[in-house]
């Protein structure tokens, strides 16, 4: 992805990260639903795709959706990344992610989804029987192995193991140079090689010379004959040429060197210890121009989660359909910060004055109706960050940090680049009718480069689309008045989803509805 990031548009798991389990396009979704929310985000994103220039779509474990998902973009090149599952193994045990992100539950929902008849052949994969973490994770690469090598018999693809993308990452790098000529240039400056950083869950930038597995010889031994039980099932399940296919997916064991995994408590902290010190009150100065008055702050995920749960209380659901209206619910070990219960919404633990992210265009737009601001536009930015040395990018910490920037006092703005990109007011101009309405993104986040030339590209991203990297930063003008309240911004947009299933209306004139109701001109 790093390397195609310069010569395309990207979109990192939207149908496992963006999606919840209601909507039929969810990978862990068991029901379909044609509830018109669902089928808007659905037709944004498909059109989407065809607008802007090439668009990357990165997915991982799609399962019983992966045949679906391939048919939405049936002209479309597809590359396959594999890993060996003994590597996929050696990496959740250093991470300790089968507990963190929760895999012991999504494979009790795998297994219980091939009770269903149309799916039943696959349950031997994955039968009922508790099993440990490494084999139970092995089960669920050779079923999405399987489910992918099948869902592309009949359709031409290229691929790339990871273990030859360590070993020769030139030779390997070659199918994609054929798909995405573009990337044969330099990749832009902005990520540091091998730099330190608090938590390396999610950094790509580092270099690898060598394939070591940090399991126990028991382990291994685990991981490689479950490994080659379910090469053995697949040959029973696929045709010759399908399961000769997936067979090569899981190969590459025999590449890795064993290494005794680290003892417990020698690991380098996983997440950013939270800085508990209040940020300045929020407060609006002047930044570039007198008649702009820039918030000091980002939006914090304590202020996020406060207007959700004024929506909330106002009788507007986030979700409905599997579809995240204002903010993605993510896990705290995928990066979430926003928790919905039945008590309300709340933020983990010590992270009330990070910046909010994994927030949609409507629910940032949303939040400054309610403040009486809005959303800077991408001229507004240039010039807000013309000169400003990146805070916090290219994983040099691993994560946002708190919305005070060291140094920086209350009549200050904090953080003009680096930390989150954020959400502008406009976007691309003269979209087909067509296609979603999309609006830019701005600057340099904590997992992107921060080069003048990353920080200042166009690039926009449909109304419900969101990121583990982008925020909220608002301004105020002439324009802007007092903010809204939340009951009357919850009937706004209500009124926006009940119109949604008008067939007189296309895609574009629903987004321009939305964006209109949430403008202050609409007051």
């Amino acid at each position: 992805m790093d390397a195609l990031r310069h010569a395309t548009i990207q979109h990192n798991e939207p149908l496992r990260q963006q999606l919840g389990l209601e909507h039929p396009y969810s990978p862990l979704s068991s029901a379909p639903s044609d509830h018109t929310i669902a089928v808007h985000w659905l037709k944004a994103f498909v059109r989407g795709k065809h607008q802007g220039g090439p668009h990357v779509i990165k997915e991982t474990n799609l399962y019983f959706t992966t045949d679906r998902f391939l048919r939405l973009f049936p002209e479309s090149p597809v590359l396959v990344l594999s890993r060996s599952p003994l590597g996929v193994a050696s990496s959740f045990n250093r991470g300790d992610l089968w507990r963190r992100w929760r895999y012991g539950d999504i494979y009790r929902r795998i297994a219980a989804m091939t009770h269903d008849p149309a799916r039943n052949q696959w349950a031997r994969l994955v039968p009922d029987d508790s099993p440990v973490a490494p084999v139970a994770l092995t089960r669920l690469i050779a079923l999405n192995t399987g489910l992918l090598a099948e869902a592309l018999s009949e359709r031409e693809h290229a691929h790339i193991s990871y273990e030859s993308a360590v070993l020769d990452r030139d030779a390997a790098m070659s199918p994609v140079m054929r798909l995405v000529p573009e990337a044969r240039r330099t990749v832009s400056p902005g990520f540091e090689a091998n730099q330190p950083v608090v938590d390396g869950t999610f950094a790509t930038n580092r270099t690898k010379h060598e394939l070591v597995v940090g399991l126990s010889p028991g382990d291994v031994e685990l991981v490689n004959a479950e490994t080659e039980r379910n090469a053995v099932l697949l040959r029973d399940l696929l045709t010759p040429p399908v399961a000769d296919r997936a067979t090569r997916w899981l190969a590459g064991a025999d590449r890795y060197r064993r290494a005794d995994p680290p003892t417990r408590g020698s690991r380098s902290p996983r997440t950013p210890v939270p800085l508990l010190t209040s940020p300045p009150s929020p407060t609006y100065v002047t930044a570039t121009s007198d008649e702009l008055r820039w918030r000091n702050v980002l939006v914090t995920n304590a202020e996020m989660c406060g207007l959700l749960n004024g929506l909330a209380a106002a009788g507007l659901d986030n979700t409905t359909a599997g579809v995240h209206l204002l903010a993605i619910v993510m896990p705290h070990e995928r990066g979430g910060r926003l928790h919905s219960a039945k008590e309300g919404w709340r933020v983990s633990p010590g992270f009330d004055h990070h910046p909010a992210y994994w927030v949609t265009w409507i629910g940032a737009a949303a939040y400054a109706l309610s403040e009486g601001a809005r959303l800077p536009t991408r001229e507004e930015m240039d010039i807000l960050t013309e000169g400003v040395q990146a805070s916090n990018a290219a994983y040099s910490v691993g994560d946002a940090t708190p919305v005070a920037e060291p140094g920086s006092g209350a009549d200050a703005v904090h953080h003009r680049v680096g930390n989150l990109q954020v959400w502008c007011a406009d976007g691309p101009g003269s979209e087909p009718s067509w296609a979603p309405v999309t609006r830019y993104l701005h600057g340099a986040a904590w997992n992107t480069p921060s080069s003048r030339e990353e920080v200042s590209r166009a690039r926009s991203r449909h109304l419900l689309g969101a990121s583990r990297g982008v925020g909220v930063r608002l301004v105020r003008d002439r324009t802007t008045g007092p903010g809204l309240p939340l009951e009357e911004i919850a009937d706004r947009l209500r009124t926006w989803m009940d119109g949604l299933g008008r067939t007189d209306r296309c895609l574009s004139e629903h987004d321009q509805q939305v964006i209109s109701v949430l403008s202050q001109s609409d007051r």
